[in-house]
């Protein structure tokens, strides 16, 4: 069907793309402020990183609780929600062999014992005879760079099998018309750059300029003329501001001539007139 289908699962997908990106911002921001606390404390105490022994006080204040309770509650869980919605069960999706439902629901546990450890830290900080607590406290204090870790190389694997997904999921037609409206913001999250880089993964034949002649017929398919045209006119655009290389990609000159006879054809349709409605 020109411009895609509308369908459930579109909107779970496109609901899972854009949690699975909110999710990873958040916990490397957590991360990076993790790693800069430790590296300044070793520094601090001149000491290797690997020799670092930091009391509670001290391994309290590289995280703050409540961030990591948000990250789970706001983020992960509702992620690992959307994957089991997708990718359990066999579904459409029963290629994926539970290897993305599998990765959120590991990143989303490992996180939930990190918060119940931290928490732990807290109440270690409030005794004041660390005989009490040592043995523990040491346990727990060198499951911190491990979990960590191990968090962001699930967060890897979710956006290298998302890099695999993206192509599957571009006939979506709200997966369509919200990569387009939203894709900037999502490209540059996930990816360092805009909405061309999130094209680039879901239309390996035809890129950007593919992207964009999709959103245009789905646009045009349920009479929003103007954003077509708007579409259309980006992937001109990006067809001809692009180098010799990109144009003598078979994909991308395929998908300009398409991009050409879409908007001849919503000329003739409009009585001539480009503009026209």
């Amino acid at each position: 069907m020109t411009g895609g289908q509308i369908t459930k699962r579109g909107a779970l997908i496109w609901d899972f793309i854009a949690t699975l990106i909110a999710a990873r911002r958040v916990y490397l921001s957590i991360y990076r402020r993790y790693e800069r606390r430790v590296l300044r404390a070793a520094r601090d105490r001149g000491v290797p990183r690997t020799e670092l022994k930091l009391g509670p006080r001290d391994l309290w204040q590289l995280f703050h609780l409540e961030r990591l309770e948000s990250l789970r509650d706001a983020r992960l869980a509702p992620l690992r929600e959307l994957a089991e919605s997708i990718f359990s069960g066999g579904g459409e999706d029963g290629g994926d062999e539970g290897l993305m439902d599998s990765y959120c629901g590991h990143i989303f546990h490992e996180i939930s014992i990190l918060c119940e450890e931290h928490r732990s830290v807290g109440r270690f900080v409030r005794h004041h005879d660390p005989r009490r607590y040592r043995p523990l406290f040491e346990e727990v204090s060198g499951y911190y760079p491990l979990r960590l870790n191990r968090v962001m190389r699930f967060f890897r694997s979710a956006m290298k099998r998302l890099d695999e997904l993206l192509p599957g999921w571009s006939d979506e037609r709200i997966v369509v018309r919200s990569a387009y409206l939203f894709g900037d913001r999502i490209g540059r999250r996930a990816y360092g750059h805009g909405r061309e880089d999130l094209y680039a993964r879901m239309y390996p034949e035809g890129g950007a300029v593919r992207g964009y002649l999709e959103a245009g017929r789905s646009f045009h398919a349920s009479g929003f003329l103007e954003k077509a045209r708007e579409a259309l006119s980006l992937a001109m655009a990006t067809w001809e501001s692009g180098d010799d290389q990109l144009r003598r990609r078979p994909g991308e000159r395929r998908a300009i001539e398409a991009v050409r006879q879409q908007m001849a054809g919503m000329v003739r349709r409009a009585g001539g007139r480009p503009g026209g409605a």
